[in-house]
């Protein structure tokens, strides 16, 4: 059960459990997911940067977009007051899109996102506007957009790794990767190019060839990584578990990792500066500036507020699914199933005897930590009062990328992995435990929400 079974799974489970969830999962109850539907939007237009008046920062478009979010939501805030119905849903579909009645709206946060995440959503939105959908249609018709780019980026990245497949494939369709799957957040095509690079730098690591070809493969998703979210751009940084044994000089080597280590950085530091004059604070006591000095004044209590929050329990708890607007959670114990099917699965592999030398298991262990501590650095930057001595802005999802990462050095030696028990025991324990953690996902958003 184990050489291609692992990524026909992912394929079959994911377009099951994704598919469902498209439709389960109440229009606008992803975190943020209006304003990726609005950028997505104003990218399908063929837009590449938003518009500022003063201190708001969106674009013209059909006001029908905010009406059928109108319409959905109501007056709701937060997810306790965010209650609907099949009945409540389709009255909204009716809504036509009207593209000349534009209202300038808002959406700060996303219109700072580059396109490269929005491009199977703005495309699927732009087919939309041909065939007249209203808002409402063109809002799952992204959503199957982005499901169908996430599963061909994860069912490659399973394909990719030469290890832990089974691993892989349980962090792919994992509830809370699903749930963002299955919605218009950018974080869909982040976690699919993530799993993707993951996997790409672990067979370039392990593997034998390292020809120009795939090299360049490497760099060029790096590359769309950093553009789909710039606080991921360190991740580039898994280069350097290549040996340079696997280049024909020391020169190669070097030029190599300026590519693929410099590009993506560059890319993601371009296009920070082109939207520069976009930037305004989420809240108004925000202010960067001032948060870097405080930071560099006091770096002892930045570092234990950012382990705190790197390593805070919770965190990895919830990681499993939580989903809405941070209202609805699969219960404590269907998470710890999971995480002990994710240990037991990355340290048993079940699939061939190659090797994990220490320096590779230390090496993925610290890019994770140093993406971790990028990632939290940038919510602290963004969303906290300055001189705050805890981060509270964080939510799982943000560390959802790097979670293979973390598994890695977990891996057993050569004989363990490829016994006879492990190759039969792992599949099995993922594909239960995989199929079971949708169920209970079902049954959560269909209380939470509908019943």
């Amino acid at each position: 059960m184990n050489g291609r079974f692992p990524q026909w799974f992912v394929l079959i489970l994911g377009t099951i459990f994704g598919g469902s969830l498209v439709f389960i999962t109440p229009p606008y109850s992803v975190p943020d997911e209006l304003a990726h539907f609005l950028r997505a939007y104003e990218c399908s237009q063929g837009t590449v940067f938003a518009s500022r008046h003063d201190s708001i920062v969106g674009d013209n478009l059909p006001a029908s977009l905010v009406a059928a979010y109108q319409a959905v939501v109501g007056n709701a805030q937060k997810d306790a007051d965010f209650h609907t119905s099949w009945e409540q849903i389709r009255p909204a579909l009716d809504i036509p899109l009207a593209p000349a009645r534009l209202q300038y709206v808002s959406f700060a946060n996303t219109a700072l996102y580059s396109p490269v995440p929005y491009l199977a959503t703005a495309a699927a939105m732009r087919l939309g506007r041909m065939a007249e959908v209203g808002p409402l249609q063109m809002l799952y018709l992204g959503r199957i957009a982005n499901l169908i780019a996430y599963l061909v980026l994860a069912v490659a990245a399973v394909h990719i790794t030469p290890v832990q497949k089974w691993t892989m494939a349980l962090v792919a369709i994992m509830p809370m990767s699903m749930f963002l799957a299955a919605s218009l957040s950018a974080d869909a095509v982040l976690l699919g190019l993530s799993f993707l690079a993951i996997a790409l730098a672990l067979d370039l690591a392990v593997g034998k060839d390292t020809n120009a070809g795939r090299l360049l493969t490497f760099g060029a998703v790096f590359v769309l990584l950093a553009l789909s979210k710039q606080a991921y751009f360190s991740l580039a940084l898994l280069f350097f578990i290549i040996s340079r044994s696997k280049f024909a000089t020391r020169g190669e080597w070097w030029a190599a990792a300026l590519l693929i280590v410099g590009l993506p950085i560059t890319a993601s530091l371009a296009w920070a500066y082109s939207v520069r004059f976009l930037y305004v604070p989420i809240r108004p006591f925000v202010n960067p500036l001032q948060q870097i000095d405080w930071i560099r004044a006091n770096p002892l209590s930045y570092t234990v507020a950012m382990i705190k929050a790197i390593y805070h329990v919770e965190t990895y708890e919830t990681m499993i699914g939580y989903f809405g607007w941070l209202g609805a959670r699969i219960s404590p114990p269907t998470c710890l199933v999971y995480w002990v099917a994710l240990f037991a699965t990355a340290i048993l592999d079940g699939g061939k005897p190659l090797p994990l030398g220490t320096r590779l298991r230390a090496a993925v262990l610290a890019i994770y930590a140093i993406t971790a501590a990028v990632v939290t650095t940038l919510i602290y930057l963004s969303w906290e009062r300055v001189g705050t001595k805890s981060i509270e802005g964080i939510q799982p999802r943000y560390f959802l990328p790097m979670l293979p990462l973390l598994l890695v050095p977990l891996r057993g030696g050569a004989k363990l992995v490829s016994g006879r028990f492990s190759r039969v025991a792992v599949p099995i324990c993922a594909i239960l435990v995989a199929v079971f953690a949708a169920a209970v996902t079902w049954r959560t958003l269909m209380l939470r929400y509908y019943l």
